[in-house]
């Protein structure tokens, strides 16, 4: 698809298909986000909230995108300031567990994963090639 010609046309199943697929890829690398946050030591709180603030609005921007893939406007996938306070929040509590942040992102990200898809990674000799 070129993207700046993007429409209600181009909108299809396939669109729809890849787009859940992107989501699935960005949900892994919020994955690695997450490994990497909990490597943080957890007295190390500023630190630590920071990045978790950041990851639970992108899963939360992520879920709501998933439920409505036929979105035309971003005012339709924009998290709520609810949201945004309920993420605070929640990582505020749970910061410095590493148990508990992994429940939480488990818990709000399950619905990301593309069902009967994978995402592999290219192999680094394809990363040489470019």
């Amino acid at each position: 698809f070129d993207l700046k010609k993007l429409s209600s046309e181009t909108n299809d199943e396939n669109f729809r298909m890849g787009l859940e697929r992107l989501i699935s890829i960005a949900h892994s690398h919020s994955h690695n986000a997450l490994i990497y946050t909990l490597k943080i030591p957890s007295h190390e709180s500023g630190i630590r909230n920071f990045c978790l603030w950041a990851l639970g609005m992108a899963v939360l921007t992520l879920k709501k995108i998933k439920q409505n893939l036929d979105f035309k406007h971003s005012d339709q996938v924009k998290i709520t300031r609810k949201s945004v306070k309920a993420t605070i929040l929640a990582t505020r509590l749970a910061g410095r567990s590493n148990f508990l942040l992994t429940l939480l992102f488990n818990l709000t990200s399950r619905e990301l994963k593309t069902p009967g898809w994978t995402y592999s990674l290219p192999s680094s000799k394809a990363n040489l090639d470019l």
